[in-house]
């Protein structure tokens, strides 16, 4: 075989390598980015649940929804969560440690809890309905 022949056939072969690659790494990055979306919206969505001045009848047909959609998307762990916290809610129970639980799943879900620590992990929801900090409704989500 001649060795021009031999050269073209892995230029292409290298080419087509490069190509797979380089798309497998931007269905990787779109998929990441569509996970973090949905993530968003659950989180905002469980935030106006707990804000002033919402309607709650929208707040929770929004949370509905990114319930049900965050299934597609999301690993067994942070289902698992969520439907803990939802029981909780449903029941009027004690929902900080299911909601610190599912904050910590999304986290490590989304690769950012390599350093946290369930015990001293704290998280807030911030009514965005108010136009200050210091007069905003916050939850404060901690170890009791």
């Amino acid at each position: 075989m001649d060795n021009s022949i031999i050269v073209a056939l892995i230029e292409v072969s290298g080419s087509i390598i490069a190509f797979v690659l380089t798309k497998r790494h931007e269905m990787k990055s779109e998929w990441k980015k569509e996970k973090l979306n949905h993530f968003k919206v659950l989180l905002s969505s469980l935030s106006a649940l707990q804000a002033n001045n919402v309607d709650k009848i929208k707040a929770f047909e929004n949370f509905a929804l990114a319930f049900n959609t965050i299934a597609l998307v999301a690993p067994q762990a942070v289902i698992n969560a969520l439907i803990e916290l939802h029981k909780k809610c449903k029941n009027n129970g004690d929902y900080i440690e299911p909601l610190k639980k599912l904050m910590l799943e999304i986290r490590k879900d989304i690769g950012l809890s390599k350093k946290d620590n369930p015990k001293t992990f704290n998280f807030y929801f911030i009514d965005n309905k108010v136009g200050d900090v210091e007069s905003a409704s916050a939850i404060k989500i901690k170890q009791k």
